[in-house]
């Protein structure tokens, strides 16, 4: 059985994540937290349980991650885009993200608005292709501005392949 080391998954983010940084070193602060999806059956509705991530997942999980940014300092942020990978051994879930929402299918080189749009050489014509969102390798929002004082929160599904 295939399993994916979450701890991993975690530093990863944290080394990919990009915030602004005043002059005086004070900044944004922001915290990645993850969940194990399950359903849970109340009545003729499913509601969702966020239980804690274990160690390990197993393939078929789901994976809620919740990216929650704060601006404790006394200064407004303008225009930070903040980025999180879709870890390896897992793929994105179409249409689980929040809204706003950019996608990369180069490893976070570029991030674009879905549809995203690539281009291929086929029998040596260049053709445009659109990317399915088992191909995103990261996701990523812009925040146009944060307030002091003022809260933002992201999240975003990912399954854990077989």
């Amino acid at each position: 059985m295939k399993k994916v080391k979450i701890i991993n998954l975690l530093l990863t983010f944290l080394l990919l994540v990009f915030t602004a940084v005043l002059a005086d070193g004070k900044g944004l602060d922001i915290k990645m937290y993850g969940y194990l999806i399950s359903f849970e059956k109340k009545g003729n509705e499913f509601v969702v349980k966020r239980n804690p991530l274990p160690e390990n997942v197993k393939p078929d999980d789901i994976i809620e991650y919740q990216i929650v940014v704060k601006n404790p300092t006394k200064k407004s942020f303008y225009n930070v885009f903040i980025k999180a990978p879709i870890p390896k051994g897992t793929k994105y879930i179409e249409n689980s993200s929040t809204d706003g929402a950019m996608f990369s299918i180069d490893g976070g080189k570029t991030y674009k608005n879905p549809p995203v749009k690539y281009k291929v050489k086929e029998n040596g014509k260049e053709v445009e292709k659109t990317a399915t969102p088992d191909m995103y390798t990261n996701i990523g929002w812009n925040i146009k501005e944060i307030k002091p004082g003022e809260t933002k929160k992201f999240i975003y599904w990912v399954k854990v392949e077989k």
